[in-house]
C-alpha cells in the first residue's frame, strides 16, 4: 500500500486558519475530529459498511465523486485528464460510486471467446488505480460503493458455488470471496467498502452526507438526463447523486423544505474497449465527473462534464473546472 498524504487537509487548514486568526494545527485538527463519524461513535474505521451510512462533513470539506470507471475497460487517456485535475483540486473525500471495478472475468454475460478473462488481473489493475488516485488527491478517505458490477461476484456463488459463499479469510474474519478482500484492502487503510443491508452491490447502498444528500450507485433508471436522480429524489425526499446510466444530468426544484437536487455523473469507461460490447451511440452515454465541497451545512456539486474536442489538431477530451482545463494524453 503506498503511502497516503493529506495535502488537501493541510491546505483547508492554513485557509481558514489565516481568516480566523487561529493556528494551523488547532484547525487541522478541528477538521479530522470533525471528518469522523459523529453519529456512530467513532472515526472512519469501517472497512465495510451494508446499507446507508450517515456521514457528517464540515464546512470547507472538498468532495470528489468518480462514476463508472469499470477497471480494466476504463478509459485510460481520459483517467489521465482525472488524476491531474484530482491533483489539483485535492479533495478531502473521494467517492467512487460504483462499478469501479468492471468483475467481467465472473460476468455470466455471453463474450467473445478471444476476449481474455483473467479475474486477477481485473483486481490488480484496479487496486493500483484506487491507489493512485487516493496518493495523487492526497484525499483523507475514500468510500468504494458496491455497484452492480461488483454484485457479480455474489450472482457467481449463487449460481455456481453457493458452498464458499460464507468462507473467511481465518487472518482477517471476512468472507475470503468478497470484492474488497480480495482486493486486498484491510481496517487500517482510510477505505471503507459500502453494500446494501443484503451485503450485495448496487441495490441500495450509499452514503447520506450531512443528512442532506444521498450518495449510491443507483437502481431507477429513466432514458432522459437527470430524470433518474429526480426519480431517486421524489422517492427520498432528499438530493441524491448517482452513477449507473452512464448519462450525466443535473435537475433542481424548491420544495416546502428548500431546493432538491438531482444529479448523475455519466462515466469513465472506454465504450471502444471488448468488455463493453454493449455499448453504442444509442445508449446516450456521457462522461463526467463530481466535484463540491460543503458549505453552510449543504453539498454544492458540480456535474462535470468530459468533452471531446480539437486541441492543437488533434481529437482530445477536455475537463474544465474553475478556471483549468485538463486534456486527456494523446498516448
Amino acid at each position: 500500500m503506498r503511502t497516503m498524504t493529506s495535502r488537501s487537509v493541510r491546505s483547508a487548514s492554513k485557509r481558514i486558519a489565516k481568516a480566523k486568526g487561529l493556528k494551523v494545527e488547532t484547525v487541522r485538527r478541528a477538521i479530522e475530529d470533525a471528518l469522523k463519524h459523529g453519529n456512530l461513535d467513532g472515526e472512519f474505521k469501517f472497512l465495510t459498511f451494508a446499507g446507508l451510512l450517515p456521514v457528517f462533513l464540515p464546512d470547507g470539506t472538498k468532495i470528489a465523486v468518480l462514476p463508472d470507471i469499470h477497471v480494466p475497460a476504463h478509459h485510460k487517456k481520459v483517467i489521465w485528464a482525472v488524476k491531474r485535475a484530482l491533483k489539483e483540486f485535492q479533495p478531502d473525500i473521494i467517492i467512487l460510486i460504483g462499478d469501479a471495478a468492471d468483475c467481467f472475468s465472473i460476468s455470466a454475460w455471453p463474450a467473445d471467446p478471444s476476449v481474455k478473462r483473467d479475474f486477477q488481473a481485473e483486481l490488480d489493475q484496479t487496486r493500483d488505480l484506487i491507489d493512485e488516485i487516493m496518493e495523487i488527491s492526497g484525499c483523507y478517505w475514500l468510500f468504494y460503493i458496491m455497484g452492480n458490477h461488483e454484485d457479480r461476484m455474489w450472482r457467481l456463488l449463487t449460481n455456481v458455488a453457493p458452498q464458499l459463499a460464507n468462507v473467511v479469510n481465518p487472518h482477517t474474519r471476512e468472507k475470503a470471496m468478497a470484492v474488497h478482500e480480495l482486493l486486498g484492502y484491510g481496517p487500517d487503510d482510510h477505505v471503507t467498502f459500502i453494500y446494501d443491508i443484503a451485503e450485495r452491490g448496487g441495490f441500495g447502498g450509499g452514503l447520506v452526507v450531512n443528512e442532506d444528500m444521498e450518495f449510491h450507485h443507483g437502481y431507477i433508471v429513466r432514458p432522459n438526463p437527470a430524470a433518474s436522480p429526480r426519480a431517486d429524489a421524489d422517492r427520498t425526499g432528499r438530493s441524491t447523486t448517482h452513477g449507473h446510466t452512464h448519462r450525466a444530468g443535473f435537475s433542481m426544484r424548491e420544495t416546502t423544505t428548500g431546493e432538491v437536487v438531482g444529479m448523475e455523473l455519466g462515466h469513465l469507461v472506454d465504450p471502444a474497449h471488448p468488455y463493453l460490447a454493449y455499448a453504442n451511440l444509442l445508449n446516450n452515454w456521457h462522461q463526467a465527473v463530481g466535484f463540491g465541497s460543503v458549505v453552510g451545512g449543504k453539498i454544492h456539486m458540480e456535474v462535470l462534464p468530459i468533452i471531446q474536442m480539437p486541441v492543437d489538431g488533434q481529437l482530445r477530451h477536455v475537463l474544465s473546472w474553475g478556471d483549468q482545463d485538463f486534456v486527456s494524453s494523446d498516448r
